[in-house]
């Protein structure tokens, strides 16, 4: 848009904005066509934003007051390429059509103003790292002008002319549109100005043009100084009001060309009815208001509009123009999109003569060959500045072939490409060569040589084409990235290598102490490597050793200055949960990575994990782990978290369907076992249960995690002597692999079941062991818990102020532990209304998993203890009912108790609630389903012994 086209928007918008309906009509009548559109739009659009409060000239970029632009005229000449004619103008600057007569091509030659220089830098930028069928391509950069692909056809806007597409082609154009989108994203590039005058409909399918409004990642000079850029009609709310814009952004603008494609009208409050129900879903969620509820990625919402092909006339008709758009000739040569190609770093130009003018225009040549060659793709400049800044270095610092190798490395790219130049008398010497950055082996090299410096360009240009097609065809792929790992900010080399390999570790699903190993020589090569201390402190806590795993963490939070965005993110997460354990602060974490980077899995991951089933938010879980399957398919703690959840909502099948996708796809880890293992006891197949624990026994991975759950099962079933005897091989199996936290929990835990069923000796003796092998907030709760049903409230009471003291912000303490803690010593002093009191206070968390319920490296006990209590407090206070109805409240929770006895316990103080009521019949009824559960139990158990008592009075 010119500027002189914004004023005349600006002042009609104005002048029509204060008129009454019919003032306003009489107004624009007379107006330009084109102006009049833009203002009808602008007035159509919300009230209340910075962007329609102020005037419009203020959103302008700052040019107004000069429009100076480069003219060329007809016959020309711009280095090589001669002009042939004007093709058009914009508020950016001219397009000329033009020859290359080097090659005889036609080409688009796009000149700028020159207040538009650095802007016009960022175009190159962006552009030169697309690749793209769907992506108007570029072919060279001059000091002023780009020289781009010369596209025929015509925009979508001017089709749009003559009515609304039929919905086959707008649903095929906007497949196209946002496969573009996807692959700019992908690239970390953000067009803000797409709109149906910026894609043209050409014979080859849909290009998308004009980036010259392309935001990269680290790029926020614009929208620093809140100028809106853009074209007001298409612009998301958050970029009219001067903010900043993002991947959803361009969602909003799309939603606006579809919108209009599909109905020929621009988007007004009063929109016009789309020929389809759920399209017109698709496009409302586009135009969300709020980014938050649009679509996250225009991949996602690519899968969305194909999946419509599943039903519907119009769907297939979709599915069958998409068929056979990718049939046509035009498409099937298409440039192999950047998965198929090999990714390499160019280092900066070396210059051995005298002539500085070779620096940076010899290497702007070198990268437009090799970006526009079939197997390659350069690492964009964005990412080059990233890895740069994660090593410690300036984002502009000269690319030598040594930091061109680092930077390869760092980002799992193929290869280095280094050029040279030198004078050999009057002529000079070109030279290129690619290297494996990791080996440093030479897989492909050059020379060639330029009679006079004006030949240089031309003998580089050719030499890098023949050199560029060669390298896409003998340069492998890189290893793949592993997904687990964010960046890593450490000078050193060596030790970003073993961070690395540690993270490789374990997505291949190695031992932990392995990848624990890795992390710790990591450290010791660079003691401020802040990542790799919060990647150690969830190594100690997936092996249960809390503690190590706290004093890492605080490690890492106490370095976390100067690390990159994402890294920060983590470690802030990881700190809130291992060693604040302040849930709440988690989530507010998360959501903010989340929204902030929509694409990162990891933000996702997490929420699906302890954050949101900690706080007993187990739908949260399902669909934040959604998420993350579909961002990452491969990653198992997506399906882990996921098959959790279900598990805790009674969702068992949901649960076992998710364990079968992932079998399908050739996951599998410990927790799969367990989780399978718990599906099984919930059906009460006992096969099933015994094949999954004959087959992990013997892996040490698990580390007596399965003699553990044996043991719980067996005092469930009231078979204690048993479970104590494979609780203390569990025990053993756990000190054997260094982890005496989990360990004491294992022991903690055999001293809760003891003391729900009476055996006050077997209980004492393990808690005091539980005690006596390791402190920690997890670790202390089992034996406090035993000994406070023992009635030991001053070592109860103990331990009690003691989590208070150290743990104030944490979850499970505050609202689980202590509540409960409290309560016992509150009906051991015969105050069951103080014991009631205490359990209101983690009302909100009565269904949540606490620490020692949490599935990775711990005891699977603790969930719904102060709703137990709770219902003690009631039978305390002789109110029965409400005691009777607490006590269900556990039992309607199979997949929350699990295993834990405290299941079993639930049914024997249901049963006694019942028949004080006076409902004998329904007591009789939950007393005989008790004791058929413990018909195997040790006789001498003292609950049991009750049980059978009170049950034959009745």
């Amino acid at each position: 848009m010119t500027p002189e086209r914004f004023q005349q928007i600006e002042a009609l918008y104005h002048a029509a904005r204060g008129r009454t309906a019919e003032e306003r009509v009489a107004l624009l009548a007379d107006a330009d066509p084109e102006v009049r559109r833009e203002v009808e739009s602008l007035l159509a659009q919300r009230a209340g934003g910075e962007f329609l409060d102020r005037p419009a000239i203020q959103n302008a970029p700052p040019v107004l007051g000069d429009s100076t632009l480069t003219i060329l005229a007809v016959g020309a000449s711009l280095g090589p390429y001669r002009i042939e004619s004007k093709l058009g103008e914009g508020g950016m600057g001219e397009v000329y059509l033009a020859i290359d007569t080097r090659l005889g091509r036609a080409v688009a030659i796009k000149t700028t103003r020159e207040q538009f220089s650095t802007r016009f830098e960022r175009e190159a930028r962006a552009i030169s790292s697309l690749n793209h069928p769907n992506i108007c391509t570029l072919y060279d950069v001059g000091p002023n002008y780009l020289v781009m692909e010369l596209v025929e056809g015509e925009t979508i806007a001017a089709r749009l002319k003559s009515g609304p597409l039929p919905v086959k082609a707008a649903l095929l154009y906007a497949s196209q549109i946002l496969a573009a989108l996807a692959e700019a994203h992908e690239k970390g590039v953000i067009h803000r100005d797409l709109k149906p005058s910026n894609i043209m409909i050409a014979k080859s399918g849909i290009k998308v043009l004009d980036f010259g409004l392309a935001k990269s990642g680290q790029d926020e000079t614009i929208t620093a100084s809140h100028i809106v850029m853009g074209t007001p009609a298409y612009m998301a709310p958050e970029q009219r009001e001067g903010k900043q814009a993002d991947t959803r952004s361009d969602i909003y603008s799309f939603g606006c060309v579809f919108y209009e494609m599909l109905t020929g009208a621009r988007v007004a409050y009063q929109r016009r009815r789309i020929p389809s129900r759920k399209l017109e879903k698709i496009v409302s969620r586009c135009l969300e208001e709020d980014s938050v509820h649009r679509w996250q990625s225009a991949a996602e919402l690519h899968r969305e509009l194909a999946g419509i092909s599943a039903t519907g006339s119009r769907g297939n008709r979709y599915a069958a123009a998409v068929a056979s758009f990718r049939t046509d000739d035009a498409y099937s040569h298409r440039t192999p999109k950047l998965a198929d190609r090999s990714t390499v770093v160019l280092a900066d130009f070396a210059n051995a003569t005298d002539d500085p003018g070779f620096d940076s225009s010899l290497r702007r040549i070198l990268a437009v060959q090799l970006e526009n060659s079939p197997g390659l793709s350069l690492l964009p400049d964005v990412r080059v500045s990233q890895a740069l800044c994660l090593m410690g270095r300036p984002a502009n610092a000269k690319l030598t072939p040594e930091v061109a190798a680092e930077i390869c490395e760092r980002t799992a790219s193929a290869a280095v490409v280094e050029g040279s130049i030198t004078s050999l008398g009057s002529k000079y010497v070109l030279s290129l060569r690619a290297r494996n950055c990791r080996t440093g082996e030479v897989l492909d090299q050059e020379q060639a040589t330029a009679a006079k410096k004006e030949d240089a360009s031309k003998a580089l240009g050719q030499m890098a084409k023949r050199f560029g097609t060669r390298c896409g065809e003998s340069i492998p792929r890189a290893e793949k990235e592993p997904r687990l790992a964010v960046e890593a900010t450490t000078p050193s080399l060596e030790a970003w290598k073993s961070y690395r390999a540690a993270t490789k570790a374990f997505q291949s699903k190695a031992q932990t102490t392995e990848v624990i190993s890795l992390l710790k020589r990591a450290i010791e090569v660079d003691p401020k490597f802040a990542i790799a201390y919060a990647y150690l402190g969830r190594g100690y806590a997936d092996l249960g050793e809390t503690e190590l795993a706290a004093e890492n963490v605080a490690k890492a939070y106490e370095l976390r200055h100067g690390v990159s965005d994402r890294e920060n993110y983590f470690i802030t997460f990881t700190y809130h949960r291992q060693a604040t354990r302040n849930l709440e602060l988690c989530r507010q974490t998360l959501e903010s990575w989340a929204h902030k980077y929509p694409g990162d899995f990891l933000a996702h991951s997490f929420l699906s994990g302890f954050t949101s089933t900690g706080s007993g938010h187990y739908e949260r879980a399902v669909e934040e782990g959604q998420k993350a399957i579909e961002l990452d398919p491969d990653f198992a703690i997506g399906y882990e978290n996921v098959a959790f959840a279900y598990i805790h909502l009674n969702r068992v099948p949901e649960a076992e369907a998710l364990l079968h996708k992932a079998s399908e796809r050739k996951i599998e880890v410990v927790q799969f076992s367990l989780l399978r293992y718990f599906i099984a006891f919930l059906r009460n197949d006992k096969a099933a249960m015994e094949r999954e624990v004959t087959q992990r026994r013997v892996k040490l991975e698990a580390q007596g995690w399965f003699e553990h759950q044996e043991a719980m099962t067996l005092a469930y079933q009231g078979r204690l002597k048993e479970a104590d005897r494979l609780s203390g091989r569990a025990l053993s199996l756990a000190r054997q692999g260094g982890l005496v936290g989990r360990a004491a929990m294992f022991q903690g835990a055999g001293a809760v079941w003891n003391a729900l069923f009476g055996n006050r000796a077997e209980a004492q003796r393990s808690a005091a062991l539980a005690l006596s092998l390791f402190r920690s907030r997890d670790a202390d709760y089992g034996p406090a818990f035993a000994l406070a049903l023992l009635r030991d409230s001053a070592q109860a009471h103990k331990i009690a102020a003691d989590l208070e003291e150290r743990y104030p912000q944490d979850t499970s303490v505050q609202f689980s532990y202590l509540p409960t803690l409290r309560a016992l010593a509150a009906l051991n002093q015969d105050d069951p209304a103080k014991a009631l009191e205490m359990t209101q206070v983690s009302a909100p968390y009565d269904l949540a998993v606490p620490g020692t319920a949490y599935f990775t490296g711990t005891s699977f006990f603790g969930a719904l203890y102060p709703v137990y209590v709770r219902g003690l407090a009631y039978s305390q206070m002789d109110r029965p009912d409400e005691a009777a109805n607490v006590f269900q409240r556990i039992l309607d929770h199979p997949g929350i108790v699990l295993n834990d006895p405290i299941g079993p316990m639930a049914r024997l103080q249901r049963a006694r609630a019942l028949s004080a009521s006076g409902d004998r019949a329904k007591s009789a009824a939950v007393y005989k389903d008790l004791l058929v559960l413990w018909r195997d139990a040790d006789p001498d158990i003292p609950v049991l012994q009750q049980a059978r008592a009170e049950s034959a009075k009745l």
